[in-house]
């Protein structure tokens, strides 16, 4: 033991030493001098600041918003949380009662189960159909009210409302609230065939195509409007799309009244919006429940964190503010999500939510923050930590990871979040060292120019970090490079993580 007043020296003090040197050096060589940089990595459990590079100012995280919202929902929601969707029969109604689940006719969760983005509303059908139902005398009532009707966020770019990232959000969503057109040519000159997929009778097509030998058709919908425009020339079969519609759940019901009709079961009435459910969330007397479909909360976070998939993430957003009693909105997610961030001991001046996408530029955290979000969410109780991981990409192996840090020594260990917009590239979440510990990082770059550059840096910094404690000094690389020169040696020394720009 060491005398009263000694102080006792950090045995990781040269390591923690050497990685400041070497990730200083590394995060300001992109050669940007407008860029704004904000960096933090801290060990886990104990929250100790490994690297710390401007991390208290809160800057643009782009989709690494997403990492805030799924972190909230996961603490407010636990891991075993199911979106409930119910059909159900009212004298001579038809009743949908929407809980805000955005994975339905989800094309890619689709593709990975074997199965069409319409399969839910055949398997309805076939209930009906089992139960001896061929005509419904009244209409198909959809109840959405689970959120308000405010379906798109006012900050979010208006010149980008038909893009699939922009799709709006409601209680009932149906295939990312998105619709494509599918063409074929005809006889040259002469208009060329353009029927919607998914059809649906809400929807207007106005089909401007023509036959030709270039192939250049397009589809769009003017803004606010219900119809989509199909233009250009068209030499071969195709799918052009995919474009948002304007109102996910008059969307929901009418293709969910096409598919009925598909299958021989007529709806006599319309498909109109009423709210069924009440206060307390049961439905009143009178109601037959006819089928739930539900989905796990899990399902949808590795959509929106995996994927990046924004509309996904808009919709547990909204999710977390409808588990205030209110309606789920941008204003309810926003409070929630704010609520969160102080119980996770996040400091007021360093996060400004607005979304839970990232999709604004009016979103600001900071570094310290998203890394204190990721301690709170390790160091918590249950099977919080291996849910968010569970959402996460993982380098070299899934999501919008796989194509980065594939090389043995990376691969698998980052586990994290993307962000990209213009001028910005943010990535956070945890590492798994080689030497088995865990590591949680925040690596955040606004005002850039150029963006690839800054994303070798980050791969090449989290290659250093997946070494940590044993990282090869800084003066070992000067020793080196001074050694090949004194031989003439014309190779350059190796930086670390030189192959992974090569990979990329």
């Amino acid at each position: 033991m060491g005398s009263a007043g000694t102080a006792l020296a950090d045995p990781d003090a040269d390591a923690i030493a050497h990685l400041r040197s070497r990730l200083d050096k590394l995060l300001t060589s992109h050669g940007q001098p407008k860029v704004q940089a904000g960096a933090r990595v801290i060990e886990l459990p104990s929250g100790r600041v490994l690297y710390d590079h401007d991390g208290t100012r809160p800057l643009v995280p782009a989709s690494n918003m997403k990492l805030v919202t799924l972190s909230a929902a996961i603490d407010r929601f636990g891991g075993d949380y199911e979106f409930k969707t119910i059909l159900a029969a009212r004298n001579k109604d038809l009743v949908v009662i929407g809980g805000g689940d955005p994975t339905i006719g989800d094309e890619k969760l689709a593709a990975k189960d074997g199965s069409s983005i319409t399969a839910l509303f055949h398997q309805w059908a076939d209930k009906l159909k089992a139960a001896g139902v061929r005509d419904i005398a009244g209409d198909i009532v959809i109840d959405d009210s689970i959120f308000n009707h405010q379906f798109t966020h006012p900050n979010w770019p208006s010149d980008q409302y038909q893009r699939h990232y922009e799709a709006p959000v409601g209680g009932l969503n149906f295939h990312g609230n998105c619709v494509s057109v599918r063409v074929s040519p005809t006889k040259a000159g002469q208009r060329a065939n353009a029927t919607l997929t998914p059809g649906n009778g809400l929807l207007r097509l106005d089909n401007r195509t023509v036959t030709g030998a270039k192939h250049s058709a397009t589809a769009g919908r003017p803004q606010n409007s219900d119809t989509i425009v199909v233009n250009g020339t068209v030499s071969r079969e195709d799918v052009v799309g995919p474009v948002t519609v304007r109102d996910p759940g008059l969307y929901f019901g009418h293709v969910f009244k096409t598919v009925l009709a598909a299958k021989g079961i007529r709806v006599r009435g319309a498909v109109v919006r009423q709210k069924v459910r009440g206060e307390d969330g049961d439905l009143p007397k009178g109601y037959r429940i006819i089928a739930v479909h539900k989905t796990p909360l899990s399902v949808a976070m590795a959509r929106a964190g995996k994927d990046s998939h924004g509309p996904t993430a808009e919709a547990i957003f909204k999710l977390l503010g409808s588990a205030t009693g209110a309606p789920g909105s941008w204003k309810t997610g926003y409070k929630a999500v704010e609520a969160f961030l102080r119980e996770a001991g996040v400091p007021e001046d360093q996060a400004t939510i607005d979304d839970g996408s990232g999709l604004s530029r009016v979103n600001r955290i900071s570094a310290a923050a998203m890394t204190q979000v990721l301690l709170y969410i390790n160091n918590a109780s249950g099977n919080k930590i291996q849910a968010l991981r569970a959402a996460l990409a993982v380098a070299g192996v899934d999501g919008t990871l796989e194509k980065r840090m594939r090389s043995p020594h990376v691969k698998g260990r980052v586990i994290a979040k993307t962000g990209y917009i213009n001028n910005v590239r943010t990535l956070a979440g945890y590492i798994h060292t080689s030497s088995g510990q865990w590591l949680a990082f925040a690596l955040y770059f606004n005002q850039a120019t150029k963006t690839r550059p800054l994303t070798q840096i980050q791969d090449e910094a989290c290659e250093l970090l997946v070494d940590w404690p044993n990282i090869r000094p800084a003066a070992d690389e000067q020793r080196e490079e001074a050694r090949q020169e004194s031989h003439g040696s014309k190779q350059a020394p190796v930086r670390q993580g030189t192959r992974l720009s090569r990979q990329r």
